[in-house]
């Protein structure tokens, strides 16, 4: 009985956290969020732009929501509110994250679609999914890769710098993050 009770003991337990509070830095790649249609007519932005930010978020059960903001500099940047589902499949150690969800999305500075100077910020809808795969580097820190995809709405604007139809579009995002967790 009592080698039972050392055994298991010693067995590296899963955790599945009720509730945790998260904050995590992170670094990463967006593939040039104009590649949707604006109006019917392409928007002009091209190729992959580095961005840093951050995302502070809550979780109950397999409810999620968060919230995020990523700088691309010179005054471009993307926040969003999300709120949605999340799993996570694997280990204490290691774990396999995905998460879908939906919110509203703020673009400063024509970051998902032309930087222009003086562009104002636009607010829209926007839907997300994302895959995660995190270890744990302490007991209340992870590391992990992720990847982002979302599609998005922004409306139409005009001022000093012209005018911008409606734009529908996606975007990918490849990251490295560190998270900072508080789970009960």
């Amino acid at each position: 009985m009592v080698g039972l009770l050392a055994l298991a003991g010693t067995a590296g337990a899963a955790r599945a956290d009720i509730a945790a509070l998260f904050a995590d830095g992170h670094g990463g790649i967006e593939s040039g969020g104009g590649s949707g249609e604006a109006n019917g007519t392409s928007s002009n932005q091209s190729g992959a732009n580095a961005g840093l930010g951050y995302r502070l978020g809550a979780r109950l059960l397999i409810f999620e929501g968060y919230y995020d903001h990523t700088g691309f500099g010179d005054g471009a940047g993307v926040t969003r509110g999300i709120v949605g589902l999340r799993g996570g499949f694997g280990s204490n150690d290691v774990r396999l994250v995905l998460r879908a969800g939906a919110g509203v999305v703020e673009e400063q500075g024509g970051a998902l679609t032309e930087r222009l100077v003086g562009m104002p910020d636009r607010r829209g809808p926007v839907g997300r999914v994302g895959a995660a795969l995190e270890g744990r580097v302490a007991p209340m820190l992870l590391v992990g890769f992720g990847v982002d995809a979302e599609t998005f709405e922004l409306p139409a604007m005009s001022g000093a710098f012209g005018s911008m139809p409606s734009t529908v579009g996606s975007d990918i995002f490849a990251n490295l993050h560190l998270m900072f967790e508080l789970g009960v």
